[in-house]
């Protein structure tokens, strides 16, 4: 019974100890510094701003396609313009990873030619297949 009581005494400095190690005030306003640092030198350069967007044309026209479960496509405006593309395929589709992946580097070249193109194949929740395409 003593063991009990000494082990309950334990844990609760234990975690006293844990939750008064994790609580550093000196932390936050560090991260604010950072925060104010990151958008000065946005300020310095506005050429470097990069714009995010979704080309949901693309997407339902990839989705429509036989052995595609899902597809997200993002456009990445900016200095280095780019296309990110997801695309979930299932059992039912006939190419390999490998072609699915030069297929849709070639629909989505044709609509952003000037964009470098990423495309990851996922199975079954694992990536099979991950290319770039300038």
């Amino acid at each position: 019974m003593a063991k009990r009581k000494w082990l309950k005494i334990l844990s609760v400095l234990v975690i006293l100890t844990f939750l008064s190690g994790c609580s550093n005030s000196k932390s936050t306003p560090k991260v604010q510094d950072d925060t104010k640092q990151s958008t000065e030198s946005n300020d310095v350069n506005p050429q470097s701003t990069v714009k995010l967007g979704r080309d949901e044309n693309l997407t339902k026209q990839i989705e429509a396609e036989k052995g595609i479960e899902s597809v997200m496509v993002q456009v990445v405006e900016g200095q280095q313009p780019a296309v990110n593309s997801d695309i979930v395929i299932n059992n039912e589709q006939e190419l390999s990873p490998d072609q699915v992946a030069e297929k849709y580097s070639k629909v989505i070249k044709e609509k952003y030619p000037n964009h470098s193109i990423d495309i990851m194949v996922i199975k079954e929740g694992k990536i099979v297949k991950h290319a770039t395409f300038k």
